[in-house]
Order: structure tokens, then sequence, then C-alpha cells
């Protein structure tokens, strides 16, 4: 689906520096460069545009993300004169981004989310976006234009030793081959509970994702298949109207639940069964 990347590692990596580039000139945008605002009270839409040079340029958003964008830009006490500009180049990113068929970072259904926060206390998404995040902090990509709305920057920089984390990676195999080494590795390395909830698709365990699953394998406590039909995605481009204004898909294939722990993690977040019924039928939920 278009709201989710697909493809190998260098397909992303292209797509990657395909979206800095076509952004470059958004990112570019000084305050003393044309930038309105118009909000659509009754289409429920903001439009950034931008007049850089001959050329016009624009990205538009639901107005209740703007607003969001702008309460998290303004509550980190950041220049409110470079809202807009650092707002349109963010949406810029992104757009780009997916306009060469990579991710937008799709989610979890918010019930599903809500009950890790509630019951285990998750409120750190590894791989999300300012555009689609759902907790209170996140990792994301693109630390250049997503750290002035809280992004905490890329996973694979990201030191946790306790607590628990969602994990959430794109559905490439060498994002998810990266996701499990890392996950292995900050496991490995931690003195202190900590704790990995990691949803994937269920994937052909090849020798090169075997290998990497392999670094976190030790501390896989349990997993849940959540079947094809029975399941859904909240869309990655929930920002903007998609397709007939759809907010969730539904994949072609199982989705995988992996819960990875140390020791004193299994302790601290035991894994019950009643907990991942509840979890698998959060996953079902289209609120």
């Amino acid at each position: 689906p278009a709201a989710r990347g697909g493809g190998d590692g260098a397909d992303r990596v292209a797509a990657a520096r395909a979206a800095r580039g076509g952004a470059e000139r958004a990112a570019a945008v000084r305050r003393d460069v044309e930038l309105r605002v118009e909000t659509w009270p009754v289409r429920r839409r903001t439009t950034l545009l931008s007049r850089y040079v001959d050329e016009e340029l624009q990205v538009e958003l639901w107005s209740g993300h703007y607003s969001q964008l702008r309460g998290a830009y303004e509550g980190f006490g950041h220049d409110m004169r470079l809202l807009h500009c650092r707002l349109f180049a963010l949406v810029s990113r992104y757009s780009a981004l997916a306009a060469d068929k990579s991710a937008f970072q799709a989610a979890l259904p918010r019930p599903m989310m809500r009950l890790l926060k509630e019951r285990w206390g998750v409120t750190h998404e590894c791989y999300a976006s300012p555009l689609n995040r759902c907790l209170a902090t996140f990792g994301s990509v693109f630390d250049d234009t997503d750290k002035w709305f809280g992004s905490s920057g890329s996973f694979y920089a990201f030191r946790p030793v306790s607590g628990c984390y969602e994990a959430n990676p794109p559905f490439d195999t060498s994002s998810v081959q990266a996701c499990f080494r890392h996950v292995g590795a900050l496991l490995g390395a931690s003195d202190e509970p900590l704790c990995f909830v990691v949803v994937v698709p269920e994937m052909d365990m090849s020798s090169s994702l075997a290998r990497a699953f392999a670094c976190a394998k030790p501390f896989l406590r349990h997993h849940e298949v959540a079947k094809v039909s029975e399941h859904a995605y909240l869309m990655g481009l929930q920002h903007q109207r998609t397709g007939h204004g759809e907010r969730y898909w539904r994949p072609v294939k199982n989705s995988m639940l992996y819960f990875f722990q140390n020791r004193l993690g299994a302790e601290s977040y035991p894994v019950t069964a009643d907990f991942v019924a509840e979890l698998i039928q959060a996953f079902k939920a289209v609120d």
C-alpha cells in the first residue's frame, strides 16, 4: 500500500536520498521567503503555500494535525517566526519520500498503543514521524526536519537501558534486520528491566534475516500471530486525505508480534495470555 514502504535496503536508501533532494528547496525556505497559511474550516484543512523564485509550492494537512504540530513546536520553545518554514519543510520531505514510492510510516491502531501505554507504561515509539506519532516521544528517520517537532532521532542512535518500547519498523527486509540487531544489542547490554514489543509482517526467514533475528532471539519471551484478515494498520498518510479518506489499511499477510525482554524485563513486564489476547483484539480495532 502507498502508506507503507517496500523493497530492499538499496531501494530505501535511494528513496531517502530522493526525499532529501526533493525537499531541498523547501528546507531552504527562510523567513524572508513569502509563505502564507490558508485554513479551510469546512474542509477542515490547512494549506501552507510558499513562493520560491517563480514557482509556488504548497502542502496540505488536516487542521487538527496542523494544530498538534504547532502545539508541539511551541511547547519546545522554538522560534515561532520559523514555525511555518519548518513545518513546510517537514511535510515536503515526507511528501517527496512518498512520491518515490517509499514508506510513510504506518502505525499500530490507537487502541493498541493506548493498551501498551496503560499496561506497560510504553511512552516511546521507536519508528514514527511528527505526522503520525501517537506517544509522547518518538524516533524518526529525518533528524533535520523532525527534531523541531519532538523527534529524538534515529532508533539506531537510541540507547535506552530500561523501560518498555514499541517498535514497528518499515516493512522492507533491511529495516527489519536492523531492528532485530539493534534490539538484541540493547538487551544484551542492559542490566536493568528492558523490553521491546516489535511488530513486523510475517517474513521468509532468509539467511540474512535469520542471522539478524538470531541477535534478538535469546531475548524472545513470546511471539503471536495477527492473522491477515483480522488486523489493520493506521495510515501513515493520516495527516492528509488519501484515496476515499480511509484511515486504515489491511495488510495482505499475517503480522508478527515479538516480545523481546531481558531477565529483569520479563519480571517487570510479564507476558500473559490475557494481555496478548487484548493486544490482538486491539489490533482489529478501527476507532
